[in-house]
C-alpha cells in the first residue's frame, strides 16, 4: 500500500465540522481570535487536524512550515492559526479574503463575527472581486454547469450533464446561495478534504456543516464583499500586527513589499507609532498567515519575539514514464498541493503518480492517473474519473 493510500485511510480519523470560529469584536481592536496548539498523534496528517479545528489546508500548512504536511509525527506541536487581523473592509454581512481563503460573517449587533475556511477558484477559473449580494438560497440544489465548464470538458473529448441532480455526486453539497453574478455561488461540497485550497471553478466552497450554519443566518440580499488582501495590518492595544499570506499565483509576478508597506502606513495613519521595518520584511516574506507584532506606540519598549519557522524543501516527486499515456488531473507550483489532490483520487480507487516537470523556469508538479496503453484507454479513464469525482482531467502522452 502506498503512502498516499495510507494517508487517505487516515483522513477520517478526526471529527470534522466543529462549527464556526466565533470571534468577539472589541471597539478599536483589529486583532481577533487566539492562537492555539494541539499535539498530533502518529496517524494524523495536518489535513486531519485542520478539518477538526476550522482551519483550511493551505492555512495550516503555511502556519506550520517546520512540519511535514503528511506525517507531522507523534507528539508534534501543531499551531492552529485561529487569530486574525480583520480584513480592511466594512465590518458588515460577509467579507471573503481570497489569499487567506477565509470567510467572515459579521453579526448585525456588531459584537461578534463568525469565520470559516473556504475554497476558491483555481488560477484559470478565478473568483471575482467586488461587492456582490446573495440573490437566491436553495437546499439540495441541482448543479447546472456553466457553458465554459462544459466547453472545457468537451475540448477534452468528455461530456458533462447539463444538470447534475442532488446527491453524493453533486459538488454543490446540500446548500447553495447564488450571488448577483449568477455563475458564482457560495455552496457546500462533496469533498470536504479540499477545503482551504484553490480547487473550484470560481465559486466559494464551504464545508457542509459550515454552510448549514451560515445558510440559516443570512437572508437573501446579504452583501458579499470579496477582497484580495495578502497583507492585513491592524492594532490590538498599543501593538501593531501584520498578517501575511502567499499571494494568489496570478499576482505573484507583481508581488513586492509595497502592498505590505501600504497596509502598515494605512493602519498607522496619524498615530505616533514606531515600526520595525525589518520585521515587516521578515513577516511579509515568510507569509505564514499568523499575525506578528511589527510596531508599537506609547510606553512599550520591546516587541515579542517573531516565530516564523523554516519551510523544508518538498520531498522529490516520483517520475512518470516517458511515452506512456496518462490522464493529467491538475498541475501545481507546490508539491504539497499536488499530493493533496493525489490523496483524494487514491481514496476513490485510482492509481496516482505525482510527477515533477518544468514550465519555463518554474518547477511544477502534475497529478497523473495511469499509465495506460493508448489514447483510447486514457480517454476512457478520464471519463471514469469524471463520472466518479466530477473532476476534469486531460489526456496526455509524456514526450519520449
Amino acid at each position: 500500500m502506498s503512502v498516499l493510500t495510507l494517508l487517505g485511510a487516515w483522513a477520517w480519523s478526526l471529527s470534522a465540522g466543529l462549527g464556526a470560529t466565533t470571534l468577539s469584536l472589541q471597539p478599536g481592536s483589529d486583532l481577533v481570535g487566539e492562537l492555539r496548539h494541539v499535539e498530533a498523534r502518529h496517524e494524523h496528517t495536518l489535513i486531519d487536524i485542520a478539518r477538526s479545528h476550522q482551519v483550511g489546508f493551505e492555512a495550516i500548512r503555511n502556519a506550520n512550515p517546520d512540519l511535514n504536511t503528511w506525517i507531522p509525527g507523534e507528539g508534534a506541536r501543531v499551531l492552529l492559526p485561529l487569530q486574525f487581523v480583520l480584513p480592511d473592509a466594512p465590518r458588515r454581512d460577509i467579507v471573503i479574503n481570497l489569499p487567506e481563503m477565509r470567510l467572515y460573517y459579521f453579526a448585525a449587533d456588531g459584537k461578534q463575527a463568525m469565520s470559516y475556511p473556504v475554497s476558491i477558484g483555481r488560477m484559470d477559473w478565478d473568483t471575482p472581486l467586488g461587492t456582490l449580494k446573495i440573490t437566491e438560497k436553495r437546499e439540495n440544489p441541482t448543479w447546472t454547469p456553466p457553458q465554459s465548464v462544459r466547453e472545457s470538458y468537451a475540448a477534452q473529448g468528455k461530456s458533462l450533464p447539463a444538470v447534475v441532480p442532488p446527491g453524493p455526486d453533486n459538488p454543490m453539497g446540500e446548500f447553495a446561495m447564488r450571488l448577483s453574478r449568477p455563475s458564482y455561488l457560495i455552496h457546500g461540497t462533496n469533498w470536504s478534504t479540499g477545503i482551504g485550497m484553490r480547487a473550484t471553478h470560481g465559486c466559494i466552497r464551504m464545508d457542509n456543516n459550515d454552510i448549514r450554519t451560515l445558510y440559516g443566518r443570512v437572508p437573501v440580499g446579504t452583501s458579499v464583499n470579496i477582497v484580495n488582501q495578502p497583507f492585513k495590518a491592524g492594532w490590538k492595544g498599543d501593538v501593531l500586527y501584520l498578517e501575511a499570506h502567499p499571494p494568489l499565483e496570478e499576482f505573484k509576478a507583481d508581488h513586492s513589499l509595497t502592498p505590505a508597506v501600504q497596509r502598515i502606513m494605512a493602519a498607522v495613519g496619524e498615530k505616533p507609532a514606531r515600526v520595525d521595518w525589518e520585521r515587516v520584511r521578515q513577516v511579509a516574506e515568510a507569509a505564514t498567515g499568523v499575525p506578528q507584532p511589527v510596531g508599537y506606540r506609547g510606553e512599550l519598549t520591546a516587541l515579542p519575539e517573531l516565530r516564523l519557522g523554516q519551510r523544508p524543501a518538498p520531498a522529490p516527486a516520483p517520475e512518470a514514464v516517458a511515452g506512456d499515456w496518462f490522464v493529467q488531473m491538475g498541475s501545481f507550483s507546490e508539491a504539497d498541493r499536488a499530493r493533496m489532490l493525489g490523496t483524494r483520487l487514491e481514496q476513490d480507487g485510482f492509481a496516482v503518480s505525482v510527477s515533477e516537470f518544468r514550465k519555463g523556469e518554474r518547477r511544477m508538479y502534475r497529478v497523473l492517473l495511469g499509465p495506460v496503453e493508448d489514447r483510447t484507454a486514457a480517454t476512457a479513464l478520464g471519463e471514469q474519473v469524471a463520472r466518479r469525482t466530477l473532476i476534469e482531467g486531460m489526456v496526455i502522452q509524456l514526450p519520449r
